[in-house]
């Protein structure tokens, strides 16, 4: 796992991280401001991931332009993301993402969709 995802693998308050945690990387072709626009602004992050079935995202930890924690509401309870963006050599960005859920039926929609996602295509963002 490499040093990002290592990081990336704890809970927005630093505790140890769980089973039922999805750790999804990938490599994307704009820059890390542009990636951490895309997460940090609510109406971008929305239009990107899609909105919280149960109300907005908050905020945990914002360590702009690499780092971004939510609480993300969900009706079963409130699941926990963490966004680390790494530059790359070739000026995109490296993003980790890590999913926890208090209960797992939360998490498996998000592996699933991760695994369309990824096996599908390399993401790309709109100018």
């Amino acid at each position: 796992m490499s040093e990002a995802a290592a990081g990336a693998n704890r809970t927005p308050a630093g505790e140890e991280p769980t089973e039922d945690a999805v750790v999804v990387e990938c490599d994307l072709e704009a820059a890390p401001g542009k990636v951490w626009r895309a997460i940090a602004e609510p109406d971008l992050r929305d239009t990107w991931l899609g909105q919280p079935e149960a109300g907005p995202a908050e905020v945990r930890r914002a360590e702009p332009p690499g780092r971004l924690d939510l609480v993300w509401p969900t009706h079963e309870g409130e699941s926990f993301i963490s966004f680390e963006i790494d530059p790359s050599e070739d000026g995109g960005s490296h993003l980790t993402i890590t999913h926890r859920a208090p209960v797992t039926a939360c998490v498996l929609p998000f592996k699933r969709q991760a695994r369309m996602i990824s096996g599908v295509r390399p993401w790309r963002m709109a100018a």
